[in-house]
């Protein structure tokens, strides 16, 4: 059951993604809720699996890991048990920062993260060919990557 989202969870869901890192007064403050109420709010957020959590959000840059790429695999034969293979292969690797079920000519689609083109096409052309499943990938350099770190609409339930 997915919980009712009112004007007042959404006003906090849009002030945690802005900055989860403030205080419960600040957080109550700009949304013009008590403290209790705040706190109150986001546990139910949080229980109902609405927050999945909080995290930091870390430059790969910063680790030495400044070419991304993003590597689409298709799979063959398409089963759960071939799929399930794949995805936990994939995400066991270091360099792996997501991964993505798709439609169209791929069936999944890998973010990576490497040190250098080198390292790249190593890890491409031997844990990624490798894993469970693939029978062709393709890979494209990102040379500009933008997320935004605030939903926009957070789905108004009330239209």
């Amino acid at each position: 059951m997915s919980p009712n989202i009112d004007a007042v969870d959404r006003a906090i869901l849009h002030e945690l993604q802005s900055d989860a890192r403030r205080p419960n007064k600040a957080l109550a403050e700009a949304v013009g809720v008590s403290p209790s109420t705040m706190i109150n709010r986001v546990r139910a957020l949080e229980d109902h699996g609405v927050v999945r959590g909080y995290h930091a959000d870390v430059d790969p840059a910063a680790l030495n890991r400044s070419v991304q790429a993003m590597v689409s695999v298709r799979l063959r034969p398409k089963s759960p048990a071939t799929v399930e293979a794949f995805l936990e292969a994939i995400w066991a690797l270091d360099e792996t920062i997501a991964v993505s079920l798709v439609t169209g000519p791929f069936d999944a689609l890998i973010h990576v993260s490497v040190r250098d083109v080198g390292e790249l096409s190593q890890m491409v052309l031997t844990s990624i060919a490798s894993a469970p499943g693939v029978i062709d990938e393709q890979t494209s350099i990102v040379f500009d990557h933008r997320r935004k770190p605030v939903l926009g609409s957070l789905g108004d339930s009330e239209r």
